[in-house]
């Protein structure tokens, strides 16, 4: 009787009930998983692409800055630029407000620089951990589309001894609680299961468990 409890309590462990999971953690499904919102926004390490015109001259001839980790950007006239979470519009706009003070109807252009640039992405990243060629920060590209066998190729693939039929993807809401599902590899490749390759979302971590046997 007691081995069937036990047997029972695990099932709906995984089933998603919540049984066991920490505090603030949900044990969902796929169909379940709440899908985030990336909005890239300047933070420390982000570099920018900006140039400045103003009356048919250049007063900043185009040049790539990086916010810095006191959240700022650094330029001529206007001096430090506080732009820590602001998205690159918002940044703009205020780049026109402040050169508006120096000169008339200044043109201002900024853009992200791309991470195969040397930029850091924008749009976040996500972690792979576990039983992976090369664990660690994964960057979600510009088109957003980072599914999560895409992570895990990028992260060195599976190690040999991985389990790959319950690989656990965390993610945390805005309200601070956390979802965890299990997804099993093997469906998605062998089975075209590509509702289990879900899209990542900034902050999300995948973990991949090293198989008991």
């Amino acid at each position: 009787m007691l081995r069937a409890l036990l047997m029972t309590a695990c099932l709906l462990a995984l089933c998603g009930c919540g049984l066991f999971a920490p505090d603030g953690l949900t044990r969902v499904s796929v169909a379940e998983l709440k899908p985030g919102v990336i909005v890239p926004q300047l933070r420390a390490g982000v570099k920018v692409r900006i140039s400045v015109i103003a009356s048919g001259q250049s007063v900043l001839e185009e040049a790539i800055k990086e916010v810095s980790a006191e959240g700022d950007i650094v330029l001529p006239y206007v001096d430090a630029v506080p732009c820590a979470g602001m998205t690159i519009e918002e940044f703009r706009k205020e780049l026109i407000k402040r050169y508006a003070e120096f000169y008339i109807d200044p043109q201002v252009s900024a853009d992200y620089v791309p991470t195969s640039e040397g930029g850091t992405s924008p749009y976040g990243s996500v972690l792979v951990s576990g039983c992976v060629g090369q664990p660690g920060i994964i960057s979600i590209p510009a088109t957003r589309d980072l599914s999560l066998y895409q992570a895990i190729q990028q992260a060195g693939g599976t190690g040999q001894w991985a389990n790959r039929g319950a690989v656990r993807l965390t993610r945390k809401l805005a309200d601070g609680s956390k979802q965890q599902v299990l997804i099993d590899l093997d469906e998605i490749g062998a089975n075209g299961a590509s509702e289990l390759n879900v899209l990542l979302m900034p902050g999300d971590v995948v973990d991949v468990p090293e198989s008991n046997w």
